[in-house]
């Protein structure tokens, strides 16, 4: 593909996940799946692209309005972009040649013109790439770093793999990647997590084939160490997905025990299969079912793991383009839905037993508020302190003081965004 045709296909592929046809990663892969003609490097400069406009987006829009452009048009997205990056290439790019974008027309030529010099006066919330309606609820968060910690958001996240340590230590599998090539570091919190700075071909690794690592943020991996599950317990995994905090579980339980993975989605629960499989993981059950149904069919167990569904603000340096999917009614129906889970999680845990609420948000209404007005409605459990389910090092970190509950963010701790905090039922 020439610079002149990946252009065009990044503005086809931006107009698909501007119109929220799903995740930019799926869309990206789906495109490429039918276009086996390009190669490695053409999927990976239109890809870079692609995400390069979404870090930028709120600037870009408010950019190309303020200039006379047409602010939700994915090809003006792209020449502000260009403009911005790489001016030299604008020509070149859009010459209208084949499979390439159409020339510049009078307007977008006037636009680009007036384009320079705009960045000084942008809005904050255009400087941050982050919806106006959500700055307030950031600043009420992180009253003395809400910018660093919404620019934080627009970094690039590095891959995180969580070793299987049923069958290979951390030293082990870093040995193993590199020999196949692929350079990977020991993570700074999780004692199970590997490291690598850019992209690897994972799936294609001897290590990933015999089920000796996954890819999982760390602060995901620490989130399986709050859940404190040890061996020959019962854990119930509420809203398990595919399954990478079912299998981290496993493991800290040396496949001993019981999980059951509970999910109302039949399709996420079938993708957990295979890589129970690929893990040796015998103890964990896929379930069909919701929370309340849940609660007339088991017995009850000594962990309930609910990692809620959320706005995912913490997630966003690898979705980026979820943070315009969002809106105050999607918000209100997720806090709603976290409220519910919580309800019925409750029900299903021993006396005695640890309820691990969690969220991959950076928001107060669903992490701190939710956690204080479960509190409110059960006087009979009580807060955990982290120090019960973190190490000293942990805890440094990440900034906790010992009876914090777990905020995990990329500023703070160099991880996607997360919240946890641990409920004990009364015995």
């Amino acid at each position: 593909m020439t610079p002149a045709a990946r252009a065009a296909a990044v503005i086809e592929l931006l107009g698909h996940i501007a119109a929220g046809a799903g995740p930019a990663d799926t869309i990206i892969a789906e495109y490429f799946r039918r276009r086996r003609y390009a190669g490695s490097g053409d999927r990976r400069a239109v890809r870079d692209l692609v995400y390069d406009v979404l870090r930028d987006l709120g600037l870009r829009r408010w950019q190309v309005e303020a200039a006379g452009g047409e602010s939700e048009d994915s090809r003006a997205w792209v020449i502000a972009q260009i403009a911005a990056d790489a001016p030299e290439d604008m020509a070149r790019i859009f010459s209208g040649g084949q499979f390439g974008p159409a020339p510049l027309n009078e307007d977008e030529t006037a636009m680009v013109e007036r384009l320079q010099g705009l960045d000084a006066a942008a809005p904050r919330w255009a400087q941050l790439n982050c919806p106006e309606w959500l700055l307030e609820k950031f600043d009420r968060a992180f009253p003395q770093s809400a910018d660093a910690e919404v620019g934080a958001l627009n970094t690039l996240a590095p891959v995180n793999l969580r070793v299987n340590s049923l069958r290979a230590t951390r030293e082990k599998v870093q040995e193993f990647l590199a020999a196949e090539g692929h350079a990977v570091e020991p993570t700074p919190l999780s004692p199970v997590g590997l490291r690598a700075e850019k992209w690897l071909p994972l799936a294609n690794t001897k290590a990933f084939k015999d089920g000796l690592v996954e890819v999982q943020d760390e602060s995901s991996q620490l989130l399986a160490f709050a859940v404190n599950a040890r061996p020959g317990e019962r854990v119930a995994d509420l809203c398990a997905g595919a399954g990478g905090k079912t299998l981290a579980l496993a493991a800290m339980m040396e496949n001993s025990g019981e999980i059951i993975a509970a999910d109302v989605s039949h399709a996420r629960l079938r993708k957990m299969t295979p890589r129970l499989q690929r893990a040796g993981v015998t103890i964990a059950h896929p379930a069909p079912f919701e929370a309340s149904a849940l609660a007339d069919a088991i017995e009850p167990v000594d962990r309930v793991l609910i990692d809620a569904p959320c706005s995912g603000t913490g997630a966003w340096r690898r979705h980026p383009e979820a943070r315009w999917h969002l809106t105050p009614e999607k918000l209100a129906e997720d806090i709603a839905t976290q409220a519910l889970l919580l309800r019925q999680g409750a029900r299903l845990l021993r006396p005695g037993g640890w309820l691990i609420y969690a969220t991959c948000s950076l928001l107060p209404d669903e992490n701190e508020e939710q956690a204080a007005a479960f509190l409110n409605e059960h006087p009979d459990f009580t807060r955990v302190p982290a120090e019960q389910y973190l190490t000293d090092d942990q805890l440094a970190a990440t900034g906790l003081e010992p009876d914090g509950d777990l905020h995990l963010s990329p500023a703070r701790s160099g991880t996607d965004g997360v919240f946890a905090v641990v409920f004990e039922k009364a015995a």
